[in-house]
């Protein structure tokens, strides 16, 4: 029982490590011990078939979507230093990435991402965690879409997020954390038509009572600062308030369950358009149903600032699930579902709204312990209700879809 749950960690790492999806920098095997460091060297070779890398709108008279290969070398060094009841870890994956299309050839192809995350243990009163997220390099504006509202095109990007989070014990069931945090995101497209960026300094105060040993029920209040800057348009300052309750749940220092349901305000000065007031909801279970399946779900409902210049803001309200099954001792398979509808306040007249879904399918296999494999497919559709006449015809300028093949092998201490 305990192996065949071992192995569905294992298995889970290699299906959420895709080009869409954040990486997880823990070691799932012993690593190397270098002094007091455990060490996890590996390297990574993708190859993808995109169907449109520009997220070129499917019914825009005279437009064409561009298809490519996509190949990704990317070496990754994770550093684990744990001392007493504590510990911290490094992780440094550069990638080079290009791609094959003839019509298409990428810039600053080598990427620079680092992360680091800790937690700090003294006497069991204060608790200190840590956090910091960089990436330099290209990527899809796909990868900026919950920041400004657009979904097309490649660019330059680079964003840094440092985190932390201080708790404190008051004795017994309760305690209290702060959470101070700073958020930089830069992004401009190859053709310098698009420039965007922010920077956000948000505090985060929590009154925490422990329900159980994992569990812990929290009031929170938070204040944020953000300043968008967009090329062609003014800076806006953004003034945010959030206040509710949130349950989170964690095993093994893992976060298994995380729910909030609360009240934001958005304050916009210098944009165009109304402030936003209402409710917002975050939760993500992942459940255990037995040895060998594992269950995620996540709903979201939050406010985003919009870069368009006719709204401040939009409402992105988003249903996830992805279910991972192990069969037999090496082979795995995993199916995710994702459906996102964001709503966009108009300064006049109706309010855009954009729906869209992302099906994935993949299969993965361990030859060894140090060698393993990923094959997936992923189908992405959007559209909305917006309609501009081009060449004599009503067409919806958000409408695109984008079918993708991966295929992943890693080596090394994974």
């Amino acid at each position: 029982m305990a192996l065949r749950s071992a192995c569905l960690g294992a298995f889970l790492a290699l299906a959420l490590a895709g080009p869409a999806q954040a990486q997880t920098y823990r070691g799932t095997s012993e690593g190397l011990a270098v002094g007091r460091f455990i060490l996890h060297p590996s390297l990574s070779l993708e190859y993808t078939h995109d169907s449109n890398i520009f997220y070129t709108p499917s019914n825009l008279p005279g437009s064409g979507a561009t298809a490519s290969g996509i190949v990704v070398v990317r070496p990754r060094i994770l550093a684990d230093l744990p001392f007493g009841r504590s510990r911290i870890g490094f992780a440094y994956a550069p990638f080079y990435r290009d791609y094959t299309s003839r019509s298409f050839r990428g810039s600053s192809r080598l990427n620079q991402t680092f992360d680091m995350d800790g937690l700090i243990r003294t006497g069991g009163v204060l608790t200190i965690a840590i956090r910091d997220h960089f990436v330099r390099g290209t990527v899809s504006l796909q990868d900026q879409t919950e920041r400004s509202g657009l979904t097309f095109g490649l660019g330059r990007y680079s964003t840094h997020n440092p985190a932390m989070e201080i708790g404190v014990s008051s004795g017994g069931r309760q305690g209290f954390t702060l959470i101070p945090s700073y958020s930089r995101s830069n992004f401009t497209g190859i053709s310098q038509s698009v420039r965007y960026g922010y920077t956000a300094r948000k505090l985060e105060g929590r009154y925490n009572y422990r329900v159980s040993e994992p569990s812990t029920l929290y009031a929170y209040y938070a204040i944020e600062r953000t300043t968008q800057a967009q090329m062609g348009f003014a800076g806006v300052e953004i003034r945010s308030h959030s206040i509710g309750l949130g349950l989170r749940r964690t095993v093994n220092e893992k976060v298994v369950t995380q729910m909030s349901a609360g009240y934001q305000t958005l304050d916009f000065e210098g944009g165009g358009g109304k402030n936003f007031r209402g409710p917002v909801v975050e939760a993500s279970v992942a459940l255990q149903v037995d040895d060998v399946t594992r269950v995620e779900i996540g709903v979201v409902r939050q406010p985003y600032p919009s870069v368009y210049a006719d709204s401040n803001y939009y409402v992105t309200s988003e249903g996830r699930t992805r279910v991972t099954r192990q069969i037999g001792r090496a082979t795995f398979l995993d199916a995710s579902f994702t459906f996102q509808n964001n709503l966009y306040s108009p300064l006049q007249g109706n309010a855009r709204r954009d729906r869209s879904s992302r099906l994935g399918l993949g299969m993965g296999y361990q030859f060894v312990r140090s060698l393993r494999a990923y094959l997936g497919y992923e189908s992405e559709r959007r559209g909305s209700n917006v309609e501009q006449v081009l060449g004599g015809e009503s067409v919806d300028p958000f409408r695109y879809s984008v079918n993708r093949v991966l295929f992943r092998l890693e080596a090394g201490w994974l």
